[in-house]
């Protein structure tokens, strides 16, 4: 149990990390989709070319979050901690739609990088709960 106690907090910390990077990669995305429609016109296929990277990233980090709710059940951490790490891939499934609804209704799209800040403090929060016990012990 103590390993996979372990596992969850580095899979924890990794997650934020991978969430961080996710968001830059949208930043990415937009000005690359910026400078290509630099004379001008953007093409769909200029524009997707500069979100692929967080596109694919985002359902990796949707597949991350599902492993942190399972390392949470099987390292026993407590209701409210596994109920937490639930709260996470909930968090990013609710990102995933914002973005598919972003697509056909733009003030959907609106939430989507306001939740990403949600996602990013709430797994910064997790892993900082995570290490503080190790400290605290150390």
């Amino acid at each position: 149990m103590n390993l996979l106690r372990t596992f969850y907090r580095y899979w924890v910390a990794i997650l934020f990390v991978a969430v961080l990077v996710q968001i830059g990669a949208a930043g990415y995305g937009a000005f690359y989709a910026a400078d290509k429609s630099d004379p001008g016109p953007l093409t769909e296929h200029g524009f997707s070319h500069g979100f692929d990277v967080h596109d694919g990233f985002g359902y990796a980090i949707f597949l991350g979050a599902v492993i942190l709710f399972l390392l949470a059940l099987g390292a026993r951490l407590g209701r409210k901690r596994v109920l937490l790490a639930l709260a996470v891939p909930v968090l990013v499934a609710i990102q995933i739609v914002l973005a598919w609804g972003g697509e056909s209704q733009p003030i959907v799209g609106i939430f989507h990088p306001l939740n990403a800040f949600v996602i990013a403090g709430f797994t910064g929060s997790l892993v900082f709960a995570a290490w503080r016990k190790v400290r605290a012990i150390g």
